[in-house]
């Protein structure tokens, strides 16, 4: 593991210039906590956020199922890595033992990353991958995404599929300004996600 280095979740932020994709913004745990960005859907991002912000979904999702089969099937997932990266496109493993017995399966860094959460396995990446794509940022900056599954999502852009990815607590940030705003049908969808999630 001398070349491979832990991350953890920094923030998750909605890309207005790419609709139904999430940036996934990784960063260093020790050392210069270097960050850089992952491109991932809204179906991962809502799977990821809903585990970060504890809120169980009304049915298990495919992380859900994927993680439960591990389980049942009596085998640990020990560790996911980001081991390569090709046109912008990050490659990941995930590392599993059963009954003594290492796996190493190949996965979308999107899927991996939701099953880690999901096993509280440790995140890695390539050292030398990190070297090219690691940013130190700034204090301000690393304000912006310390929310685990914050995103820059207002009323404007707001739908039922990314509402899913928001905290409570923007939620009930969002609902008030639909209500001074007068936009009802808006805050109706919100009041009912917030009524979801609290039963």
């Amino acid at each position: 593991m001398a070349n491979e280095i832990e991350l953890q979740i920094a923030g998750m932020i909605y890309n207005q210039s790419l609709g139904g994709t999430y940036s996934l913004v990784m960063s260093e745990v020790d050392g210069m906590k270097r960050r850089f960005s992952v491109l991932i859907g809204e179906a991962e991002a809502q799977s990821i956020a809903l585990h970060l912000n504890n809120t169980k979904a009304p049915r298990p999702l495919s992380h859900d199922l994927m993680n439960s089969i591990v389980n049942e099937l009596n085998a640990k997932l020990i560790k996911i890595v980001i081991y390569k990266m090709t046109n912008d496109i990050f490659y990941s493993e995930l590392y599993l033992v059963q009954n003594e017995k290492s796996i190493v399966i190949d996965a979308r860094t999107s899927d991996a990353v939701a099953l880690a959460v999901r096993s509280n396995a440790p995140i890695f990446i390539n050292s030398e991958i990190l070297d090219i794509v690691g940013t130190v940022i700034g204090a301000d900056a690393e304000e912006k995404a310390q929310t685990p599954a914050q995103k820059q999502i207002d009323l404007d852009n707001i739908t039922k599929e990314n509402i899913k990815t928001i905290s409570e607590q923007d939620l009930e940030e969002l609902l008030e300004d639909a209500l001074e705003e007068e936009r009802y049908e808006i805050a109706a969808m919100i009041r009912d996600e917030i009524s979801l999630r609290k039963k």
